[in-house]
């Protein structure tokens, strides 16, 4: 089975090819194009590099969010109409719990990713025998904010590992909270193959979509959302 996934959650826009369980490709290069440019050439580049055309795709896999609105709205729209286009099932992959399963460390584990504006993406996630699980939902609040939510649900430090491809921008409100002897492990921020296995397993347990069911999970309003006002 060839799955093709894409992340576009974020600057650091990837796309990762698997055949079966194995990493074919992989294709991230730094950038000043577009998302809307980059992909087609990340996916073109990953094409040739297993030597197979788009017909030949089974199934595809998504960053589906948190993340930058444009960035993610711009990879959901090219991959549903890539799925529609060859009738090929869509695998969703949340931002957070790709951060979770690009990491060593298991337990509890404490996902962060920027959300700009000085607030984070963040959640708990249970992570066992690789398998990342949702420990109640995603937010999104300042760091600081989000730590004291941690404290008010009990979360242990000592028993928690933060997790984040940008770790040197929190490492002075972890430093200053509760949580400041904490694991951490920093972890890279192309995501793209980790989206790509997490939607493997996703795809032997049926947890597909067709491309007219694929929604982005933005966590955060938009600003027209939060702008618009009622005549």
């Amino acid at each position: 089975m060839w799955l093709l996934a894409v992340d576009s959650s974020s600057k650091d826009a990837s796309v990762a090819l698997l055949r079966d369980d194995r990493l074919v490709a992989l294709v991230a290069p730094r950038s000043d194009e577009q998302h809307s440019v980059a992909l087609f050439h990340h996916i073109q580049a990953a094409l040739r590099e297993a030597g197979i055309e788009l017909k030949d795709i089974d199934a595809y896999a998504v960053a589906s969010g948190p993340g930058a609105f444009t960035g993610l709205r711009i990879g959901l729209a090219l991959v549903k109409a890539l799925a529609e286009m060859h009738a090929r099932p869509v695998v969703p992959v949340g931002v957070l719990e790709a951060v979770c399963a690009s990491a060593n460390a298991e337990g509890c584990l404490i996902p962060v990713v920027n959300a700009y504006r000085g607030q984070v993406f963040a959640a708990v996630y249970e992570k066992r025998d690789t398998e990342p699980a949702l420990q109640g939902r995603e937010r999104v609040f300042t760091l600081p904010e989000f730590l004291q939510q941690l404290d008010a649900d009990s979360v242990q430090p000592e028993s928690c590992t933060f997790v984040s491809p940008n770790l040197d921008r929190w490492a002075e409100p972890l430093a200053a909270s509760a949580f400041g002897a904490s694991r951490r492990e920093s972890i890279s921020p192309v995501l793209a193959e980790a989206v790509a296995q997490r939607a493997r397993r996703k795809l032997s347990r049926g947890e597909a979509v067709d491309a007219l069911h694929l929604q982005a999970n933005y966590v955060r309003r938009s600003d027209a959302e939060l702008l618009w006002k009622p005549k």
